[in-house]
Formats: C-alpha cells, sequence, structure tokens
C-alpha cells in the first residue's frame, strides 16, 4: 500500500513519516535550512506485516505542482490537520485535489494535540468534519496524535496495517504506464527512473518507450517499495533501473511505456468538473494550469457547449495543451487557474480524438456515449455510428488486444479490416448499398455499375468503403472494371457493342490473338476508333484487356492459366517453357504473364514464376 500524506504546510506531515519510519523525508539542503518541504519526499515501513511505502508532498502552495506530481488514483489518503492551526486554506485544496485524481480511501491525523487544551481540539475535530463532508474523507477515522510526545502513533500505525490487510491490491490491467517522479544515476547500475505504476506490469528485461521521444529502454533491475524485485504493477512504487537512456534525456513529468502506447496529445477530450467554491464561471478559451501524473504544463480550456461551466458543474470540454500530454481515455488531470493561483477542477480524459467540427450535435452524441468504466459500451456505442479502429482505440484506452476483442466479442460487433462495426450500421449499409444499385441497374440497365465514389455518402465513407469490401470479398457485390454491381445483375449488352464483338470474336478465339493495331487493319478502320470501341468489350466481360496492345477472350485466358498451373506443378517455370507449353510468340507470352501477375494467377521472383493462390478460383477480370 502506497500513502500519500497531503495537508498545509507546517502541520506535521514530515514528523508522522519520520515517527513511522524513522526516515526524514526532507532530503534536500534548503528544505533542511528553511524547515519547509518543497519536494516529493518518500519511505517505506514494514507495518502490520504489510511494506507500506509512504509519499510526503509539500504543503506550501506555491508548491502545488509538486504536491500533485506525488498522488496517483490507487493511494491511501493521509490528509494532516494541525490542532493549534486547524483547518487551512492549503488543507482545502489538497482534499479537494485528492478527489479530482480519483483517491477512494484514506484517514485523518490531527497533529500537534500537545499544544491545545481539550476544548480547542474538540472544536477542530468539528472543524474537520464540515470540510471532509461530502468528500471521499467524509467517513474517515479522525485519529489524534503528537509526533514530539508519541502520542497516537501506535493508533496510526495500527490504523495504516489494518487498511493494508483490507485494501484489495490493484488490479494490473491495460499495458504498463509509470509516471516518472525523479530520475538520478546510481554508480555500477547507471540511470535509475523512479515513479507510481499507473497501470499494467514491468518484468526484468522489458523494453520500454520514454513518451517524451519515443526512444526504447531496457528495463534491467527493478525495485518495488524499496525492495528487489522481478516485476512491478499497477499501484506500486516502482524504481526501474534503465539501459538505453542518458540521465540527461529523462525527467520528472515523463512518462515509461509499452511502444504501442504512445500517442501524445495537444488536444483531448474530457469531462471537467469545476470545483464547489471556484469564485467565477469557466469561460471558453479560458487558460489554464494543467495536471497530469508527474507532469505540468499549460493549456486553454475550450467549451464544447454554449454556456459556461459553473461553480459544481459538470460539462464536456476540449483541452489544449503544450507541452503534449501523455493521456488516456479514463486518466485524472487537474486543473488551477492561472490568475488566481487555485484549483479550478479536474476533468477525465474522454477521447483522444477531437475534430475540426468539435461543437456538432454529432460530436456532442459522440461524446455522451463514451462511459470510461464501461469499454464495452463504449466501443458498441462508437461503433454504432461509424468503424472503431480496434488499434487505435485499444491505444486510446489502454486496453491490450485480448481486452479489445473481449469487448467486441460481448457486443457482437463484427471486424472488418482490423476495424469494428455495430452488426446495425454493417447491414444498414449494406442495405443502402444494395438499394442504391438496385435502383442503378433497373433505370440503366446496360450500366456495369457504379464506383466507390457513387456509392458513399457524405459522411459515410469508412463505413462504406468497408462495407463495400467486405459484399465484393463474399461475393454479393461484383467489382469489375472499378464498378460495383449486384453479383445477379447481367449488364443489357448493347447492339452496337454485340454488332462489334461478333465481328472480332472470331479474330479473338486463338491462343495468340491479334493486336488491336492488327484488327484495325482487317476491319479496314482507323486504329483510334476502332481502339476506342474496342473499350467496350471489357466493360460487359466479352473480352480481357491483358495490355495497351491486346485483348483476349475469358475463356482463352482460362487455357492458358490451366497450362500455367499445369507447369508449376512441376516447380518454378521460365517465360521459355511457358512459350514451349503454349505454342505461342515470346512477346505475347510476356504479355499474358505479366497479366497473370497483376491479376494474382502468378508471382514472378527473378526468371521463373510459380502459381499462389487457389488456381481453381481464378477468374480473368
Amino acid at each position: 500500500m502506497i500513502v500519500a500524506l497531503a495537508g498545509h504546510v507546517d502541520h506535521g506531515k514530515t514528523s508522522i513519516v519520520r515517527a513511522l519510519t524513522g526516515v526524514d523525508t526532507d532530503r534536500l539542503a534548503e528544505e533542511k535550512r528553511r524547515g519547509l518541504t518543497i519536494d516529493l519526499g518518500f519511505a517505506y515501513a514494514d507495518i502490520g506485516g504489510h511494506r507500506i511505502g509512504f509519499v510526503d508532498v509539500p504543503g506550501h502552495h506555491r508548491f502545488v505542482h509538486n504536491m500533485v506530481a506525488g498522488i496517483a488514483a490507487n493511494q491511501y489518503a493521509l490528509l494532516v490537520v494541525a490542532a493549534d492551526d486547524g483547518v487551512m486554506p492549503q488543507t482545502r485544496e489538497h482534499l479537494q485535489i485528492l478527489g479530482l485524481l480519483g483517491l477512494g480511501q484514506g484517514v485523518v491525523a490531527l497533529t500537534k494535540i500537545d499544544r491545545v487544551g481539550s476544548e480547542r481540539l474538540d472544536a477542530v475535530r468539528a472543524h474537520i468534519r464540515e470540510a471532509v463532508a461530502g468528500s471521499f474523507l467524509a467517513d474517515a477515522d479522525v485519529i489524534p496524535l503528537s509526533c514530539s510526545a508519541g502520542d497516537g502513533i501506535a493508533d496510526l500505525r495500527q490504523h495504516l496495517g489494518r487498511a493494508a490487510r483490507a485494501l484489495a491490491p490493484a488490479a494490473a490491467k491495460g499495458l504498463f504506464r509509470l509516471a516518472i517522479d525523479r530520475a538520478f544515476t546510481v554508480r555500477g547500475s547507471g540511470v535509475v527512473a523512479t515513479g507510481t505504476v499507473v497501470s499494467g506490469h514491468v518484468g526484468l528485461n522489458a523494453r520500454l518507450v520514454l513518451g517524451s521521444s519515443g526512444s526504447e529502454v531496457r528495463v534491467r533491475a527493478i525495485h518495488v517499495q524499496n525492495a528487489a524485485a522481478d516485476r512491478a504493477q499497477a499501484g506500486d512504487r516502482a524504481a526501474l533501473n534503465l539501459a538505453g537512456v542518458d540521465i540527461a534525456t529523462i525527467r520528472r513529468g515523463d512518462w515509461l511505456m509499452e511502444h504501442t502506447l504512445r500517442e501524445p496529445a495537444t488536444r483531448f477530450a474530457a469531462t471537467l468538473t469545476v470545483v464547489e467554491d471556484f469564485p467565477r464561471p469557466v469561460k471558453h478559451d479560458t487558460p489554464t494550469h494543467i495536471y497530469h501524473g508527474t507532469s505540468h504544463g499549460q493549456g486553454r480550456i475550450l467549451l464544447v457547449r454554449t454556456s459556461p461551466v459553473r461553480a459544481g458543474e459538470e460539462a464536456p470540454v476540449d483541452i489544449a495543451c503544450e507541452p503534449p500530454l501523455h493521456v488516456k481515455v479514463g486518466d485524472r488531470v487537474v486543473l488551477r487557474d492561472q490568475a488566481l493561483e487555485r484549483t479550478l477542477g479536474g476533468a477525465v480524459v474522454l477521447d483522444l480524438d477531437v475534430p475540426a467540427r468539435r461543437r456538432s450535435a454529432k460530436r456532442r452524441q459522440r461524446l455522451a456515449s463514451i462511459r470510461v468504466d464501461a469499454m464495452d459500451v463504449t466501443l458498441a456505442a462508437l461503433a454504432r455510428t461509424q468503424p472503431a479502429d480496434a488499434a487505435a482505440f485499444g491505444r486510446r484506452w489502454n486496453a491490450t488486444p485480448d481486452a479489445v476483442r473481449s469487448a467486441a466479442e460481448a457486443r457482437r460487433l463484427q471486424w472488418l479490416d482490423g476495424c469494428l462495426l455495430h452488426a446495425e450500421l454493417v447491414a444498414e449499409t449494406a442495405e443502402r448499398i444494395r438499394a442504391t444499385l438496385a435502383a442503378w441497374h433497373r433505370s440503366e440497365p446496360a450500366s456495369e455499375g457504379l464506383s466507390a465514389g457513387e456509392l458513399i455518402p457524405p459522411g459515410a465513407e469508412d463505413a462504406t468503403r468497408l462495407v463495400l469490401a467486405s459484399l465484393a470479398a463474399d461475393g454479393s457485390l461484383r467489382l469489375a472494371g472499378g464498378k460495383y454491381a449486384l453479383a445477379s445483375h447481367h449488364a443489357d449488352i448493347p447492339a452496337e457493342v454485340q454488332r462489334l464483338y461478333e465481328a472480332v470474336e472470331p479474330m479473338l478465339d486463338s491462343m495468340q490473338p491479334p493486336s488491336i493495331g492488327d484488327i484495325a487493319k482487317r476491319l479496314q478502320r482507323p486504329f483510334a476508333s476502332v481502339e476506342r470501341e474496342l473499350r467496350t468489350l471489357p466493360a460487359f466481360r466479352l473480352a480481357v484487356r491483358i495490355s495497351a496492345t491486346r485483348l483476349y477472350l475469358p475463356s482463352r485466358l482460362l487455357e492458358l492459366a490451366d497450362i500455367a498451373v499445369g507447369l508449376a506443378a512441376k516447380g518454378p517455370f521460365t517465360v521459355r517453357q511457358f512459350r514451349d507449353a503454349s505454342g505461342i510468340g515470346r512477346n505475347v507470352v510476356i504479355e499474358v504473364l505479366e497479366y497473370f501477375d497483376a491479376n494474382g494467377l502468378t508471382r514472378r521472383s527473378a526468371d521463373t514464376r510459380q502459381v499462389i493462390g487457389e488456381p481453381s478460383a481464378w477468374q480473368p477480370r
């Protein structure tokens, strides 16, 4: 269990850690000189049979950015309030931040009880209850203690031991992510990065990347809760000894993660919650400080709705940030006002896709359908309106491929070329395509069909292309010459095309038909007009154009394909072998074989060819 301390400056957080662990977490010279915690401090102790880590955070308002860097959602909160001061401004802000970051359990330490009388103690206790009312600490124990006298320390120790026993370990869901809070070098070992494991797990020799640069590193050694380990998982405070990185390129605010997760975001959608005591409405384009994990940047709040967001309200917003943040859906960020230097609110990341039309009704509907606590429900809702790229969805939700697959199966989604579509969307799109083609075939019976561009309505491009390809693959549609048609449709052959075919069919009915130029000579007509008219034969599948200069009857091409299959049964064959077996000239052989290569019957390797795929299913086209 990791315990995160919080509270106003000089209320005794560091003294509590020292009393429980024997470690002075104020390690900086300036901290010792000023008697003030400035940066994060860490200490560990075995309590109640459990290894417990403590994160000591600064209490001064000038160092809130360091305080936020030490907090993670799966930690146990220890809110510290001094009996002589009582609840102070930073007590309230720290409590707000703990809640905004998703902490759900904790305890309150009422310190310095040796400095006040019983009446003051009762008054401060009542004040604490008032301050925590409505928060996750509303029913938390309040333990009075004095670090200088030692009173109450045993009670706090017992409480933490019970909490560690009762606290379920964090599920190691998703892929590995660690928010770096410190980086340093150890003589003989090299670079060490420490932080809280946000998700997943990591083992020795794992390959990770730095979020800032994408540079690959290797995990040489692992410490968890300050003890050597061979694995670290979600909820652990871990120190990773890294190979492949220089200390100058790694710093607080960076991330270590699986390489498939890296997707720096300069804009993302989130649900904004404005704290109850924020003094003014949050308007569009409000500048803000953004805290995510251990990182701190600046950005702007871009409203999706038209009206401002008032204190205590929730609303979907877009957040623009600089530098980019490594957020995932469900992550929490804390927002502080630039001008007032106080917490504005928090936000839960909803989506990393921010379109140009941010405020459209379709966009608002999309954001409203996202449930960060139910990936399968959200995936089904998104796939109902447009295809969901499975890899991108998994990356943005930090979900393993198996988790995405399970969510898709639970909601009976269909896979089309790496994308997930709701069965209703597939059915509706297929029905629209069939209806459009049927109407076209009725009105233009001589036409071979419609192109993809003619079948795709605005706003449905991705779904239509995927369903078109699927219908063509399963034989429901026929694709020829870039035109889609219903499989049952056969274009009526115009009389002039039929006459042309009857005139040239005897010439083409050969294993080596004449070139288009020779056909024009035999017909005693200009080449240009004959060439133009002959283009209609492939459109009605009466002939196949295998090159710029030659047409073949489909039946003759199938005969030549059978020859290629027979030769390939004995091994790769050459142009000469095909020429000898077919009895046609070398130049025409090359045209035929290049046509076979381009249309998936054969594959060339150096000077030989082999038949690929399923020859019996191959058809000229």
